[in-house]
């Protein structure tokens, strides 16, 4: 499955991955290739715990557009109209919406503002927990960045983080790129968009009520702050369906 192309491999049983069996399922050229795998417990009803494993094997603190697809696959199969996910930051509500799923995810956590020195630049940024670690950083142009590179930069000066880089389209409009921890370049996070957002709330540079467009290159995401919490929402769909040993 995947929402606006960040991909993921959707398995329901108990599953003994080890991080050497999920890089290898991961893989893109040798194995089935994917951002990472989701685990569903097995269970009835609509509320089962899920857990994400990165595509270097560790395990996601948090992950949007994961959680938007589990969802919907548990909405598909039960004919329910929302759900609730176990995960380990706590439950992650979830729910048909127009835009596909929609999943309400806590509060960010801001923390300090920081500046990046790079490519003669000096960058605005700040760190943003939404229940894993970012570092938002705002750029004249996402297009041409050297994504990688602003990456080390951020986690030179801020430790271990999701690295997005934002540029601010109008006061209700993003554009995205995320380098996650674990994966790379994503094509779209759901997490790093709501990070994104808070950090663009946080500086003034975004309206404060209503619902936030974020273009990733893989589609669009909407961010909506609650609040108390914050909605993503956005497409979640099938790619194949198929088994492995």
């Amino acid at each position: 499955m995947h929402g606006c192309g960040n991909d993921f491999v959707l398995v329901e049983g108990p599953q003994d991955l080890t991080p050497a069996r999920v890089r290898a399922l991961c893989d893109r050229r040798t194995g089935i290739g994917a951002d990472g795998i989701i685990v569903i417990t097995p269970g009835e009803g609509v509320r089962r715990a899920v857990m994400v494993h990165n595509a270097d094997g560790s395990v996601a603190d948090a992950c949007g557009n994961g959680y938007r697809c589990a969802a919907r696959y548990l909405l598909d199969r039960s004919g329910a109209a929302s759900c609730e996910l176990e995960t380990s930051g706590g439950i992650v509500r979830a729910r048909r919406d127009p835009a596909g799923i929609a999943v309400d995810l806590a509060l960010p956590e801001l923390g300090e503002a920081l500046t990046l020195e790079h490519g003669g630049a000096a960058l605005p940024a700040r760190r943003v927990r939404v229940g894993n670690p970012n570092v938002v950083v705002f750029v004249a142009d996402v297009a041409g960045l050297d994504l990688p590179a602003l990456a080390r930069t951020a986690r030179d000066e801020a430790g271990p983080a999701n690295v997005e880089a934002v540029v601010v389209r109008t006061p209700i409009e993003l554009e995205l790129r995320v380098e996650e921890r674990g994966v790379g370049e994503t094509l779209a996070c759901g997490t790093g968009s709501c990070a994104a957002v808070a950090a663009g709330l946080a500086d003034g540079r975004l309206r404060q009520d209503g619902p936030i467009g974020v273009s990733l290159p893989g589609g669009r995401l909407t961010v909506t702050p609650m609040g108390d919490r914050y909605v993503l929402a956005g497409p979640a769909e099938y790619v194949f369906e198929g088994s492995f040993a």
